[in-house]
């Protein structure tokens, strides 16, 4: 079975970093900032930086950061992948209200609409674009 078929919501990249932040919180109150690097409706994937020990199971507060709002609620880590240079955490969002499922909704909608007109406008062909431009 692979990833795509395993997940029950869609998992959006963020290919731009400056999109989202995010910081992590242990039970004391440390925060470790966060590289976004995908983000769905039931959680988000990170990147941290060397050396920040975090095992799976553990529960943190997380807070991410978009455009328009704030998300503050609680992660389960259910992947950690270790190497010389990061770690890569993959969370589940374990307790969303209504109102915070609505901003991640409204958050993940504006991340595919985002990767979309990339795409769309690498997909044409730079003639065309720059005729456009002429004729606006």
């Amino acid at each position: 079975m692979t990833d795509v078929q395993r997940r029950s919501v869609f998992r959006v990249p963020v290919a731009d970093p400056g999109l989202l932040s995010a910081a992590l919180f242990d039970d004391q109150g440390e925060a470790v900032g966060a590289i976004v690097l995908d983000l769905s409706r039931s959680g988000i994937g990170a990147r941290l930086p060397a050396g920040v020990q975090v095992s799976r199971g553990v529960r943190l507060r997380c807070r991410v950061t978009f455009e328009e709002a704030e998300l503050d609620t609680e992660v389960t880590v259910r992947n950690c992948v270790r190497n010389e240079t990061s770690t890569r955490l993959g969370m589940e969002f374990t307790a969303l209200a209504p109102l915070q499922d609505s901003i991640l909704s409204r958050a993940v909608f504006r991340l595919q609409r985002y990767l979309l007109r990339r795409q769309q406008t690498r997909a044409v062909p730079r003639t065309t674009r720059l005729y456009s431009r002429a004729m606006a």
